[in-house]
């Protein structure tokens, strides 16, 4: 019945898997068998299930290092970090050499800011597994966070082969990609948009530094983004990403830009601004704000669900009410969704406005922005486009923060006009939005 019970799961049948499983571990406790029924518990959206049976697999005589590592995978996602570290640790004094339990060992290391351990633990999992790109794209994200743009962006290239992002490279497959170390004298290139809005944002400014170097340069951006980048200079023209293939000879992913200069923290190119805002815009917004009657401050508190990450990037509006306190200001929520629980907030918020389904693209976005004296936002793309317009924005970070912020600054060497805020301790905004207060106050 085991052997059945394993037989049904891995063949995607979890529901009658269970029964089975349950009967044999009733009978048998065996981790295996209790880490299989685990398993399958979690397959059903069974979490509270699935982690007891992972821990009495864990626990019994004969553990597997697999029950330590479903354990200490689940302690992860709800960012129990440091008990998730005991439990990668526990399938290592069981198995020295299991890979998986290294490379998230890795990652539950990152999210306690301990950098040069996680190093050495991303560098065992290539030891032991060189083609894994999960592993070498979390390398790279930990050693750009710690400040080593020379290695980092060398890493940086295993997220072509990383299932959910692998797509980004696939979109054009009759076009020549480009590779580390190919030089591109005197080609017509695609430089070709990949990942997030708010990466796309922030490496954009690279496209001009190619076009100055003598190279023909299409760029492919989101149509919603044209309106504000399709003035930079040097750039032959833009296309969306629906568009045909263009007439190039060579297309280059817009995030190895950083590796083709071989940036380090004092290269990045940090002019700004490098969006521009449509005329047309500013006037349709200028009029909604209409005259002001304090301080215009916009308001970011959540990106996109999907985000990986969101659940330690985003806010419940309820939270900002300090903020939304400080007298003589008005604020505006910069973004054209809001999530039901935050529309009571919203409702009981009398100097907030939210133009929600009005902001149809990024240059009504970046309109909206011109015309107020600071952004307070997350993680999110709008503080990228607040950056890239120069404008003033308090960016709030979670404690372990997105590469991209690197530790221990209050400002960001890609963006000269903004202020990071950072969590002291993973969950903390209370500490964050008291600063923000507390600044907020002072600029009075």
């Amino acid at each position: 019945m085991h052997l059945l019970g394993l037989i049904l799961l891995r063949q995607g049948n979890p529901v009658e898997a269970v029964p089975l499983l349950s009967s044999v571990a009733e009978r048998h406790p065996e981790s295996a068998v209790l880490h299989a029924l685990g398993e399958a518990c979690l397959a059903l959206g069974l979490r509270g299930e699935a982690e007891a049976h992972f821990r009495a697999a864990a626990s019994a005589a004969d553990a597997m290092p697999e029950a330590w590592l479903s354990l200490g995978n689940m302690l992860l996602e709800r960012d129990e970090a440091a008990e998730a570290e005991h439990c990668f640790r526990a399938a290592l004094a069981l198995r020295p050499e299991f890979m998986e339990a290294t490379n998230n060992l890795g990652n539950a290391l990152v999210a306690q800011l301990r950098l040069p351990e996680a190093w050495q633990s991303y560098a065992e999992a290539l030891r032991l597994r060189p083609d894994s790109a999960d592993t070498g794209f979390a390398y790279a994200l930990a050693l750009l966070l710690g400040g080593d743009f020379a290695a980092g962006w060398r890493h940086f290239e295993a997220r072509r082969e990383v299932g959910p992002l692998r797509w980004n490279y696939q979109r054009r497959p009759a076009m020549r990609q480009w590779q580390p170390g190919m030089a591109l004298p005197d080609r017509r290139v695609l430089l070709m948009a990949e990942q997030g809005s708010g990466d796309i944002i922030q490496y954009v400014r690279y496209a001009p530094l190619l076009a100055a170097t003598g190279v023909q340069v299409v760029l492919e951006l989101p149509r919603e983004m044209h309106g504000v980048f399709a003035a930079l200079p040097h750039i032959e023209h833009v296309i969306a990403l629906e568009d045909r293939d263009p007439d190039c000879d060579i297309a280059v992913p817009l995030l190895s830009l950083p590796r083709y200069f071989a940036t380090v923290r004092n290269t990045i190119p940090h002019a700004v601004p490098y969006a521009t805002v449509p005329p047309e815009r500013m006037a349709a917004w200028r009029a909604w704000l209409g005259p002001p009657c304090g301080r215009r401050i916009g308001l970011v508190c959540s990106g996109r669900p999907e985000h990986p990450h969101d659940r330690n990037r985003s806010i419940l509006l309820a939270r900002l009410a300090p903020i939304l306190a400080a007298p003589d200001c008005d604020f505006v929520l910069v973004q054209p969704e809001l999530r039901d629980h935050d529309r009571a907030a919203l409702a009981a918020a009398p100097s907030l406005r939210w133009p929600g389904a009005q902001l149809r693209d990024f240059a009504d976005t970046a309109a909206l922005l011109a015309e107020l004296d600071l952004l307070i936002s997350v993680d999110t793309a709008v503080a990228h486009l607040a950056g890239a317009l120069a404008r003033p924005v308090w960016t709030l970070l979670p404690y372990a923060p997105d590469y991209r912020w690197l530790l221990g600054c209050r400002d960001s060497p890609w963006y000269p006009t903004m202020r990071l805020y950072r969590q002291a301790a993973h969950g903390d905004w209370e500490t964050v939005i008291e600063a923000v207060r507390q600044d907020l106050d002072g600029r009075r």
